[in-house]
């Protein structure tokens, strides 16, 4: 559901690393049977080109756990075939095959899945899904520090494999995350105070056009397409490989804490500071979250609401001196402190799944007095769901994460991204509320809908005090909002360019729908 933020799954020392079949990671050949037809045009046209070992049909027994392997239930939607490539050559095949099996005179479409934890756009109902979990794997080249992940690698594993060389790279927080989804939507990391977003690390991406053909893309060739992936989402191509620049592997100092929901003012300050620190406090992250009913791993660490806060010292700095001094000396109702390396820390703060999902983010001004507008609404929010689906059907989150106007110029000086940060020169939190249902997708519908109220009740009271900005982050938006036409004009425009001159014939924009298209933007 968070797509990169981590929450608090380390409170019991453990991830759900033992819990995910090898398929989720690594999907199995399991076919009921080796039949050729299925008579649905364009998978059948995949068999015809030699992929049958890498198409699951329905009626295959890998089917179904590969679709369970979808993080939210919403997300589960079931194609008329999923199709698994194994290398780049099979992507170009798979693309140009599906391209030209038309789309005939009814409505069928592709998606494209890569870590299949964001909500929307990732699966279909109606055609066909690829499916990039066989392509997993990570490199490191020590003669360039160049770390290259393929798509479909979670990053507890990617971290894993890369801690194999000594190295790191800005990654995700949760190890549940998919690399691709991650970098092309900007990708907020642990490191993000010194080195930007994680697609600001990536000196090249390997893409395959809709034509079929491969490209490179970095700050020699191709230098508008690399700027125009960072940020720029699934508009352009299927990136298959990621060349990343790389960190020694480090151990991070991590504190989480529950809290009382009575020290909301506190934790409101104590977001206000971290949002204004100056880059040299750059080795210190927080992520905030208020919540109701949170669960973890099955377990519920506060039936009512409370507030969960995590500080990383990615320097392994314990003595750092920061605001969030002030919370460790107040009373917890849980506290865990502990030293650990990327591939710990993602392995150990991965979010439970498998359930219905809604959310939605805002962008504001680093203003106390609209955080505590927005805590406000939450707990009116939690009172009104309650009433309406039932006090034990939901559990909620609403993470406040500083966005420093350091982040901005931190991407200029890295080649530039489409985020449009430069541009914002306050200090600024971004706002994600979320929701999980467990009944149904009736009651979802009902909390998505309070949600998306208080969404908007936000942006209208961010601007009446001043303290709107026009910038809604990918990774954590709604279907029906537009993150790319919040990253100002001239990177709406040079998304429009590169679209129309690498993918001419509008593959991107109308046959593979899913996700936020440039082609939409007013």
């Amino acid at each position: 559901m968070w797509c990169c933020i981590l929450v608090a799954a380390a409170v019991f020392g453990h991830g759900l690393a033992g819990n995910i079949a090898s398929a989720t990671l690594y999907p199995q050949d399991t076919h009921q049977n080796k039949s050729t037809l299925s008579g649905a045009p364009p998978c059948d046209a995949l068999v015809a080109v030699g992929l049958r070992d890498s198409v699951l049909f329905p009626s295959d027994n890998g089917y179904e756990p590969q679709i369970e392997s979808w993080f939210a239930l919403n997300s589960r939607l079931r194609p008329w075939c999923l199709v698994l490539p194994r290398n780049t050559a099979d992507v170009s095949l798979v693309v140009t095959t599906l391209v030209k099996a038309g789309s005939g005179a009814g409505d069928w479409h592709i998606a494209l899945r890569s870590g299949g934890h964001n909500i929307d756009g990732n699966n279909i109902a109606n055609g066909v899904t690829i499916d990039l979990s066989f392509m997993n794997s990570s490199d490191y080249n020590p003669s360039t520090n160049t770390a290259s992940i393929e798509p479909g690698g979670r990053w507890e594993h990617t971290y894993a494999s890369l801690q194999d060389h000594g190295v790191t790279v800005a990654g995700g927080r949760d190890g549940d995350v998919g690399v691709g989804g991650f970098l092309l939507g900007g990708g907020i990391s642990f490191f993000s105070g010194r080195l930007g977003f994680g697609c600001d690390s990536v000196t090249n991406f390997e893409v395959v056009l809709a034509n079929g053909s491969v490209v490179n893309a970095n700050e020699r060739v191709n230098s508008d397409l690399w700027r125009a992936l960072k940020g720029g989402s699934g508009n352009f191509g299927i990136v298959t490989r990621y060349d990343l620049e790389s960190i020694p592997t480090r151990d991070l100092a991590r504190d989480l804490r529950f809290l009382p929901s009575n020290y909301s003012d506190l934790v409101v300050d104590t977001v206000v500071d971290f949002a204004n620190h100056d880059e040299s406090l750059g080795d210190d992250a927080l992520v905030s979250f208020f919540t109701y009913n949170y669960k973890s791993h099955g377990k519920t660490i506060s039936p009512d609401l409370a507030i969960g806060t995590i500080h990383v010292n990615t320097a392994g700095n314990w003595s750092s001196k920061t605001s969030y001094n002030r919370l460790e000396q107040l009373p917890a109702i849980l506290n865990q402190t502990t030293t650990q390396n990327m591939a710990e820390a993602a392995a150990a703060s991965k979010v439970d799944g498998g359930t219905w999902a809604a959310r939605s983010t805002r962008t504001f001004k680093n203003d106390p007095v609209i955080l505590r507008y927005s805590n406000k609404l939450h707990e009116e929010y939690v009172e009104a769901m309650k009433e309406i689906i039932g006090a034990d059907n939901f559990s909620t989150v609403m993470f406040l994460q500083p966005i420093p106007s350091s982040l901005g110029r931190i991407g200029q000086q890295r080649g530039g991204n489409m985020l449009g940060l430069q541009n914002v020169k306050d200090n600024a939190v971004m706002w994600t509320g979320g929701v999980t249902v467990y009944s149904d997708e009736a009651a979802l519908s009902v909390a998505k809908e309070g949600l998306d109220r208080m969404s908007a009740q936000i942006k209208s009271f961010s601007e009446s005090n001043s303290g709107g900005i026009d910038f809604i982050y990918a990774n954590y938006a709604d279907d029906s909002q537009d993150p790319l036409g919040s990253y100002g004009a001239d990177n709406v425009q040079h998304m429009r360019e590169v679209a129309a001159k690498y993918d001419p014939t509008g593959v991107f924009q109308t046959r593979i729908p899913g996700g936020f298209k440039i082609s939409r933007v007013v």
